[in-house]
C-alpha cells in the first residue's frame, strides 16, 4: 500500500470527505495533500513535518502513514492508528494493508483467504496467531 493509498484509507475511515477538510483540520495546504494523492510516490515525498500534522489529525502514526509500519499493539508508547483492531493486534504494515484490502470484501472472499492463510501457516509449521475460530456458522 502506498503513501496515497493509506492517506485515502485514513481520510475514509475518519470519515472525511475532501482534501479541503483534511486540509482545515490538519493544517497541510490543500495542494500539498492533493500532490500526495496524485503524484507517483517516487515523484514527490513530503517533508517529515507535513507528515506529522497528517498523521496527528488523522489520528495514526508516521511510520505508518509514510511507511505501511505499524507499531507492535502491546507496546506501551504504540500511538492509534485507524486500521488497528485491539482485538486482533497487528504486528506489522503488512497485515495492516492485508486488511485493508479486505475491508470490503464479502465474507466469502474473506473466508476462502483465510483457509488459504490457514493452510499456508500448517505447512510453514504453524506460525504463531490466536486459535482459529469456528466460524462455520457465519
Amino acid at each position: 500500500m502506498s503513501l496515497p493509498q493509506r492517506l485515502r484509507t485514513l481520510m475514509r475511515w475518519r470519515g472525511i470527505p475532501s482534501q479541503n477538510q483534511l486540509a482545515r483540520i490538519s493544517g497541510v495546504p490543500q495542494s500539498c495533500i492533493h500532490r500526495i494523492l496524485t503524484r507517483p510516490a517516487d515523484s514527490y515525498s513530503p517533508s517529515r513535518l507535513t507528515l506529522t500534522r497528517l498523521a496527528r489529525a488523522l489520528g495514526t502514526s508516521v511510520a505508518w502513514l509514510a511507511d505501511g509500519v505499524v507499531p507492535a499493539a502491546d507496546s506501551p508508547s504504540a500511538p492509534a492508528h485507524g486500521l488497528h483492531d485491539a482485538a486482533i493486534g497487528y504486528r506489522d504494515g503488512y497485515c495492516a494493508e492485508i486488511c485493508a484490502r479486505l475491508e470490503n470484501q464479502p465474507d466469502s472472499i474473506k473466508k476462502v483467504i483465510l483457509a488459504v492463510v490457514r493452510e499456508f501457516s500448517e505447512k510453514q509449521g504453524g506460525a504463531g496467531g490466536p486459535p482459529a475460530l469456528d466460524n462455520s456458522s457465519t
